[in-house]
Parts: structure tokens; C-alpha cells; sequence
């Protein structure tokens, strides 16, 4: 285990490595196939998030090709057409072709038909954080034999996981080279086996889920008893490619490779039973024409094979061995659910999560004796659900499972409460409305009510079908008896409502014991068999809930780490890199935000802003912090004016001459940076710094004067601008860092020259014909912004106190802040030209 764990390692860093710009590492080109153009576009947006992301090697063109027409042609067929397309139908010149077979209906595992078992989730998280697929899965073990591989292709199966290391393989041989893992001889009855001569690489025969007799017939069965079980990964050497691709000329193969019409539709070609065997040594002509193995041997594909033999016969067939290696097939739901879920020795090997690129409240019992967690959120504080996989899913009511089970894209507010070894999935349909799909682990969909092997919620289908009362027709209507199965039979309804499809489909699992009423409902109900859920399936909708998923999960992650006080960095990655995508997931933070304490958010804000890049979520920050001043400073000085008093108006002073404030700057000796509001407002600080004079003057000047007209005038002598504020709201609106006259505004307020709670669109003028008299402020400083020499709140001290002298109030104690960012505390000693050494204390 510790030499695969290394190697699963080693494909790691590969894989990391790739990413990266520049990179010469990778796959020159990816092909992956799709049933029909509809899965096309589903794979083609998939592969579009994890380019945005920086998660498809730098160097790699991905292509996605579909069964023409949507008309299934078979792992041999779509392997000779990706190919013809791939290479625009010349041997490759250098090329290192990856090619992925992904297309098929996966009616052993329904809750991937529509999305695809190539993304077939994976507790793993990836380097943006979103879990991963079996498709990542697949650049990631595969990323080493990129580097080492001549020119050729290499054919995989998308419903296989493998770990091994790369250094094990070689394919400088030539020819087509297949990949065998040992395994026990009881596996391989189910697969694959290659047999090959004793410590030879040539392949005697190839043999498809053979009996025990067989195995040893062929002498298959090594003296440890392990068999060579094919893997699925298969080399196509340049060389092979091109006769490959001469062969796909002939009109005989090319109709299974979407050429033409074949007379037998439904009928394709197998790239083992059909390209490959005749490789064999020991295959024989006629033995090929009649093989039944892999699909019945039709006259189309009997004549196929005639060409096929007389072109490949006596191609290069060897195989390589792995040892050790692990290999997984995931072809039906418990075997997906126990790759997933079931099998930690395998999750420790890959270096899988119990809980991935999801969150859960804080009761809710996750962890070794929960359930494993993959792209989900589980917003209810009660989850009893050992050994349940949870995917894609957002549960907002409490969750019972009992035993293994799989939650498939389910999103609910209902209360949930399931038997043991079932699959819950929750599909949009096209058009409009949901279907819930309910089934057992152990079902095999491809069965019918009559087979004694049928199974249905994990108990023979004809006892199901017996104890629910359901009448065959009602099921299977327009299905003939001999074509009728579980994919077929037409049990889940279709509704509006997402909810209502989970209420009509869940009284399945005991029809006898469902509500009254249900079954009148059910029966009238529209309904989708299996089949039609796939055929049906939304697919943008699907990916449109998929990423709001993933945008809701990130934002509660986010949240709570801001909640938890983690580090920016930290909470600012878990939004994304991606800068649409963070805005989205910074938008839903920011609902729950607003909600939130003031000192959450003034965290919140700050780290959406370095997330997002939007300083708007700055201003929203300092709106904030502003607040929070003010209502400290009315709080801890009740004596003063509150903002929203109302002044006497002068009388005599307004032959007065301009009242001047002149004030030094300052120099940090100590937690100036750090002990400085936001921080000091919730943990306390203290700050050490002095008054410094420059050139032997005082550089900060506030300057205020009456003036005999009733209007408002705002001077910034440094920057020669003027402003005449018409309505109260737009001295009000002074938490704007960016407006060079924010400080005086909100000195104008603190001082309750305007009042706080004067309406926005009242005009100035009332209120200063109250007055019988205007103000001019001005402001001006001798330092260079950015200075660090406490400009800002040195300045806003000085207008205070310049306005307090002019309402005639001799008040020196100008520690009133005003909303600045930079610290005010120990710019009163810049006002009162001493060193200062100030501690807030929290109460």
C-alpha cells in the first residue's frame, strides 16, 4: 500500500505540474466520447469551469465527440471514429492521443446516465477546491505515462479507476499493447483476462468473464492465483492508428463509425470482441466470425469482421502487467457506492476526504461514523446516516439513512428518513419540472419483472410489483412483455414542483403503508421511467444548479471560516480564483453578512474585497466602521452634542476673522498598523507615537469661517477643489474613502452642524436659514499622501476641533474619531504636540 500511496503521489505532482504555464507535461490531445450531442455539450461545459479554473493541463486540446446521430456504435466504432477525427485522419506525427470512452446510458448506474459516469463524483478536493470526478481522476493517474510515451494513443475506459505506478509501463514495444493488473482469479470471472505465454508479453488469448475451467484451460491462473485482469487501458502504437484509420475506409466498418446506415440498428462494434480479438494468438477466423461474447454477431458486423481479420491479422499484440496495482470498476451503483464510500483503505490510498467541497451545520454528525460528503450542504443540525454517500446535494431538514445508501443531486426542505442500501436522485426535465428517482443499491435496471434475478428497493421485482398492486400495463404501456425491465418501467412522477416529485416518488419504497390519497395521485401523475429521465434530462439546468451548488457551498465555507477567524488568506481562497466566480460566491457571503455582528461583517467585507478585487466591498467595510465609531464615541461622551441636536445659531461672531487649528504630524513608534481600529474595537490595542513638527511648522491646517449668506462651503486647498453641497444627503454621505471632502462632511455631522437624522433630500438652505448665517471649512495639508505620517486622522481631529472653537465651545479633548481608516486614538497627540502613549480597553 505504501508503494501505491507514493505513486498515487508521484501522479499528483504530475498532474499539479501540468497546470502550470508553460508546461511541456501533458497529453497532446484528449478525446472524450459521448452518447449524443446533448452529453456533448454537458462534457463540453464541464471541461469549459475547469479551464476557467486552471484545471486541464496548459498543453492539452480536449476534444469531445459524440455517437453520430446519437445512435450508439459501439466502444470499437467510437474508437475508430475519435480517432479518424482526432488526427484528421493521418497516423499521428508525435502525438501523444488520450482517448476516453465515456458515451453509453449507464443503466446500472441511473444517477449518472444523464450527467455522465466520466463525472462521476470523487471525495477529493481539487487545487480550487471543488471536488473532483472520475474524469480528473483520470488526468491525475495518467498525467506520468504522458511524459514516457512515444507517439500513439492510448485508450481508456471511463468507468475504471486504477492506481499504479507509471514506471511499470512501457509502451516502446509497437504495436497494440493492452494493460493487464493482477488480481484474484474470483475477480477476473467478471472481467476481462489476458492470457499470455509464461513470462512472455504475447497475448495467447483473450478472454471475456471466463468460467474457472477456462482460466485454467489457458493456464491463465499465475501460482499465486492471481489472473492478468484487463484494466481497460489499451496502446495504439502510430503505426496501429494508421491501419486503424484505413480501416475505418472501408464501407463494411465504416457504418459503425458513422459513415452510413447500418441495416441493424442497435448493432456496433466492439473494441475488444470485435478490433482486438483477432490480435490473438490463438484466435481462429471462423471462431471470430461466429464470437457472441461481446454482442450478437450480425451479418453487418460478421462483414466488419471480414475486413477487420484481413487488415489487423498479425498486429503486434503483447501486454503489459501491473503489480501492484488496484483496480476498481464502477459499473453499477454498489460498486460505485463502495468505491466512493465503502472502502477506506482505498480512500487512504488516493488520499480521499469523508467530507469534500462541502459544509454542514455545526451539530450536524459528520466524520468516520457519518456519511461521506461530496459537493453538499447540509443546513439541518441532524444527520444520522452511516455509511451514506451524500452528493451534489442540499438538505436543509433533518436526514435518517440506515446502512449504505447514495443522495444524488437531492435538494430538500422535507425531512428525510430512508431504509438500508437505497438511491435517492432528483432530476430537472426538460421543459420544465423534476422527477425523483428512488431504487435499490442492488438493482440491476437491465432485468425485467420476470427475471428471478430482478430485483427492485433492493427485493424481487415481482414480489415488489405484487405487494404494490400495480397492474403491468400501468407500468410498461406500448412494452411488449419480452422487452420489458426496471429502465423501462415508467414508476417516478414528473412534476412542477421539486418537492411534490420527492413526496409522490419516496411511498414506492412501501406502497402497501403510503398516505391516503397517494396512490390516486401517483397514478394520475405524468411519469418517467429510468429511460426517460435520462432522455429528458435538463442538462443546462443541470449544470446551472450544479454551480449554484458549488457557489452556496463555497460561500457558507467562506463565512464560517470568517466566523472562525481563520486567516484572510485562508478565508479569501475558499471563494475562488476565478473572478466571476468569486463574485458570485462573494454576493451570497454578503447576504449573510448583512445579518451579521458589525465586527463579523467589517471582517467579512474586508476579505470579500481581496477575493472579489471590488473595492465596493471596501466602501461597505468602511460604511461599517463608521457606524461603529459613531456610536462608540455618542456612547462614551453623552455630555457632548449628539449629532442629531440642534445648534443655536451664532449671534455676534460673525465679524469674526477665520478660526485657524493647526495641528503636527505623527510618527509610529508602536502599533500604529496594528492595535488600530477595525482591530482594537473588538480585541483592545495600544499605540505609542509623537507630534513632529516639519521644517519647523505645523503642516495639517482646519480653517472654518461664518459667512453672512446661508449656503455651505467645502474647501481642499491641496488639491484645489471646492464643493457646495445642495441637499443634506450629500454631507451625510461622507463613509466614502475616496471623496477628498469625506472628512470634513462627517465633522460637519459628529459636530451636529448637520444632523445625523436630517432627511437626504432636504435642501441645506432651510437649515442654514435657520442659522441666519453659512460656514466656509477648509482644509489643507503639507504632506504628500500616503506619507504615513497620520494625514488623515490628524486632519479629522483638527476640523473638530476647529468647529468646537467656532460653536465657541474651548474643548481641547479632540479624540472623537471620524471615519478614518487609519488609527484615531493616538492621533491625539499629534493635537496636543506630545509623545503618547494610549491603551483601549474593551468593556
Amino acid at each position: 500500500m505504501a508503494f501505491l500511496q507514493q505513486a498515487h503521489r508521484n501522479n499528483w505532482q504530475r498532474y499539479l505540474d501540468s497546470l502550470k504555464d508553460g508546461a511541456r507535461i501533458g497529453w497532446d490531445v484528449c478525446v472524450l466520447t459521448a452518447s449524443d450531442e446533448r452529453q456533448a455539450a454537458m462534457y463540453g461545459r464541464q471541461l469549459d469551469w475547469r479551464r476557467e479554473a486552471g484545471l486541464l493541463p496548459a498543453t492539452t486540446r480536449f476534444v469531445v465527440i459524440p455517437d453520430p446521430g446519437g445512435r450508439r456504435i459501439g466502444s470499437g466504432g467510437a474508437t475508430l471514429r475519435a480517432l479518424a477525427q482526432a488526427t484528421a485522419g493521418a497516423a499521428p506525427a508525435g502525438q501523444r492521443i488520450l482517448l476516453i470512452h465515456s458515451g453509453g446510458d449507464s443503466r446500472r448506474l441511473p444517477h449518472c446516465s444523464a450527467s455522465g459516469k466520466l463525472f462521476a463524483r470523487v471525495p477529493r478536493s481539487l487545487p480550487d477546491g471543488r471536488a473532483s470526478t472520475i474524469f480528473d481522476e483520470f488526468l491525475i493517474s495518467l498525467s506520468g505515462l504522458a511524459a514516457e510515451a512515444p507517439a500513439g494513443a492510448l485508450v481508456a475506459s471511463g468507468d475504471v479507476l486504477l492506481i499504479f505506478d507509471h514506471l511499470q509501463l512501457s509502451f516502446h514495444r509497437g504495436g497494440v499493447i493492452g494493460v493487464a493488473a493482477a488480481a484474484p482469479a474470483e475477480m477476473g470471472r467478471r472481467h476481462g483476462v489476458y492470457a499470455s505465454g509464461a513470462r512472455g508479453h504475447r497475448v495467447r488469448a483473450y478472454l471475456h468473464k471466463p468460467s474457472a475451467a477456462e482460466l485454467a484451460a489457458w493456464g491463465a491462473v499465475d501460482p499465486d492465483g492471481a489472473v492478468q485482469i484487463d484494466t481497460g487501458l489499451v496502446w495504439l502504437d502510430a503505426a496501429s492508428i494508421g491501419r486503424l484509420l484505413a480501416l475505418s475506409a472501408d464501407p463494411a466498418v465504416g457504418v459503425f463509425c458513422g459513415a452510413g446506415r447500418s441495416s441493424e440498428p442497435g448493432v456496433g462494434l466492439n473494441l475488444y470482441g470485435d478490433v482486438l480479438l483477432p490480435l490473438a494468438d490463438s484466435t481462429t477466423f471462423e471462431g471470430y466470425l461466429a464470437d457472441a461474447s461481446d454482442g450478437p454477431a450480425t451479418a453487418d458486423v460478421q462483414a466488419a469482421r471480414r475486413i477487420i481479420w484481413d487488415r489487423l491479422r498479425g498486429t503486434s499484440f503483447t501486454v503489459e502487467r501491473l503489480q501492484p496495482a488496484v483496480f476498481l470498476h464502477f459499473g453499477a451503483s454498489y460498486e460505485y457506492w463502495r468505491m466512493a464510500a465503502g472502502d477506506p483503505e482505498f480512500a487512504r490510498m488516493c488520499g480521499w476526504s469523508d467530507q469534500v467541497a462541502s459544509w454542514t451545520a455545526a451539530a450536524a454528525g459528520v466524520g468516520r461514523s457519518g456519511p461521506v460528503l461530496i459537493n453538499s450542504c447540509l443546513e439541518t443540525m441532524s444527520v444520522e446516516a452511516p455509511a451514506s454517500l451524500i452528493v451534489d446535494s442540499r438538505l436543509e431538514a433533518p436526514l435518517a439513512a440506515r446502512g449504505p445508501g447514495i443522495l444524488a443531486g437531492v435538494q430538500t426542505a422535507q425531512p428525510l428518513a430512508l431504509g438500508e442500501g437505497l438511491v435517492l436522485h432528483q432530476l430537472p426535465v426538460a421543459g420544465g419540472g423534476f422527477v425523483t428517482r428512488v431504487y435499490g443499491l442492488h438493482d440491476d435496471p437491465k432485468r425485467g419483472p420476470d427475471d428471478p434475478a430482478a430485483a427492485f428497493l433492493n427485493r424481487p421485482f415481482a414480489h415488489w410489483l405484487a405487494q404494490a398492486g400495480f397492474a403491468h400495463d400501468l407500468l410498461w404501456p406500448d412494452v411488449t412483455a419480452a422487452e420489458r425491465t426496471l429502465w423501462n418501467a415508467r414508476l417516478y412522477p414528473h412534476t412542477d414542483a421539486r418537492e411534490e416529485s420527492l413526496r409522490l416518488s419516496l411511498p414506492l419504497c412501501d406502497p402497501a403503508h403510503a398516505a391516503p390519497g397517494w396512490r390516486d395521485r401517483w397514478t394520475a401523475a405524468p411519469r418517467l421511467s429510468l429511460a426517460a429521465g435520462f432522455a429528458q434530462a435538463d442538462g443546462e439546468r443541470m449544470l446551472a444548479e450544479l454551480a449554484g451548488l458549488e457557489d452556496r457551498i463555497a460561500a457558507r465555507r467562506f463565512y464560517a471560516a470568517v466566523v472562525a477567524e481563520q486567516p484572510a488568506a485562508e478565508a479569501t481562497s475558499l471563494l475562488g480564483a476565478v473572478g466571476r466566480t468569486a463574485t458570485r460566491r462573494g454576493e451570497l457571503a454578503g447576504d449573510w453578512l448583512a445579518a451579521a455582528d458589525p465586527i463579523l461583517q467589517l471582517r467579512g467585507y474586508k476579505a470579500v474585497a481581496k477575493a472579489t478585487g471590488d473595492p465596493a466591498w471596501e466602501d461597505r467595510a468602511f460604511a461599517v466602521l463608521a457606524a461603529m465609531v459613531e456610536g462608540a464615541t455618542i456612547k462614551a461622551a453623552p455630555t457632548r452634542r449628539s449629532p442629531t441636536s440642534n445648534l443655536q445659531p451664532p449671534t455676534s461672531n460673525l465679524q469674526y476673522p477665520p478660526l485657524r487649528v493647526y495641528a503636527a504630524a505623527r510618527i509610529d513608534f508602536g502599533g500604529g498598523w496594528t492595535d488600530t481600529p477595525p482591530y482594537s474595537i473588538e480585541r483592545g490595542g495600544s499605540v505609542l507615537n509623537a507630534a513632529v513638527t516639519l521644517r519647523g511648522e505645523y503642516p495639517i491646517v482646519a480653517e472654518a469661517q461664518w459667512l453672512p449668506e446661508p449656503r455651505l462651503i467645502l474647501e481642499s486647498r491641496d488639491i484645489e477643489a471646492t464643493l457646495e453641497p445642495m441637499q443634506a444627503g450629500e454631507v451625510l454621505a461622507y463613509a466614502n474613502p475616496a471623496d477628498p471632502f469625506a472628512l470634513p462632511k462627517a465633522a460637519l455631522v459628529l459636530r451636529g452642524i448637520v444632523p445625523a437624522d436630517m432627511p437626504a433630500d432636504a435642501p441645506l438652505a432651510e437649515l442654514w436659514q435657520g442659522w441666519g448665517c453659512g460656514l466656509r471649512l477648509s482644509t489643507s495639508t503639507r504632506i504628500p499622501r500616503g506619507s504615513g505620517l497620520g494625514t488623515s486622522s490628524i486632519l479629522a481631529g483638527a476640523v473638530l476641533v476647529c468647529l468646537e472653537q467656532l460653536l465657541a465651545r474651548d474643548d481641547r479633548r479632540a479624540g472623537e474619531p471620524a471615519s478614518a481608516a487609519a488609527g484615531w486614538e493616538g492621533d491625539c497627540a499629534r493635537l496636543f504636540d506630545e509623545v503618547l502613549y494610549l491603551e483601549q480597553m474593551l468593556t
